[in-house]
Parts: C-alpha cells; structure tokens; sequence
C-alpha cells in the first residue's frame, strides 16, 4: 500500500467570462436587449455582480416535458463545469449545462423579457421547440 498521495490535477479552469463565445441566432443562447437590462438590474442588486452569471437549464416536467430553468449564479459559490456550454450575449455571461443544451435542443434559444396585463417575467423563443404549453413554461425539443 502506497502512502504517497495521489496526483491531483491542479490545472485551474478558466473564469467563465473568459471562456464565453458570442452566441448567434444559429449558436448559443441569446438575451434580447430589454432582458439583458433585466438580468442586468437583478445582478446590481447582489454584492458580487462581477462573479454572477445566467444559468439556463432544462428539467423534465411541465405539460410539454421540458421546463425551462434560470437562474443567477455566483462563480465563487457556483463554478461552472469545464463541460458547460458558456456564451456571451449583450455582455452577460450565459451559461448552460452540456446535457441540457443538447437535450433541451437550445441552440439559437433567445430570452426576452415581457411585461404586459396578465404579469412580467422572461419568455424563451426556442426555435427548435417541437411544441410549446399554452403558458409557455414547457416545451418538446
């Protein structure tokens, strides 16, 4: 029995900011102007707005059979896996676990934000969506 520890990789991951690539309308996930100010207003209102970024997901659920997820992290609390699928859009970091992103089917996914009579919230225009709820909140990719 060896008592010498085991090597431990100790290569550092890069800062997610700094592994985002542009999202496009065929590529990534995109924020519109109106949610990206959004986002924006709700990272000023945390104490660490420059190690937030937008987590989006999918989970099983809904009427559809996906629900969306979304979600402010912090990189100190929150890092994100070498795996996950990291975009830049108005520029905010936007991050996306890999399982979700190819199950979900979310490439050239945009989120708007709307507010209107029946309330505010963000909305997402997948254009890979199969079939949408009527709410809105699940989808089939």
């Amino acid at each position: 029995m060896s008592t010498t520890p085991e090597t431990q990789n100790t290569t550092p991951v890069k800062p997610v900011g700094e592994r985002a690539r542009p999202a496009t309308e065929q590529d990534g996930i995109r924020l519109s102007e109106l949610a990206a100010t959004k986002v924006r207003e709700y990272m000023q209102k945390a104490d660490s707005p420059d190690t937030q970024y937008l987590y989006v997901g999918v989970k099983g659920g809904g009427c559809s059979g996906l629900s969306y997820v979304l979600d402010l992290r912090d990189e100190r609390n929150a890092p994100a896996a070498e795996t996950d699928e990291v975009f830049s859009s108005h520029d905010i970091t936007v991050v996306c676990d890999l399982k979700s992103y190819i199950v979900g089917n979310l490439g050239g996914t945009l989120i708007d934000f709307q507010d209107g009579m029946m309330g505010s919230g963000f909305t997402f225009n997948n254009p890979n969506a199969k079939h949408t709820c009527g709410c809105g909140s699940s989808y089939s990719a």
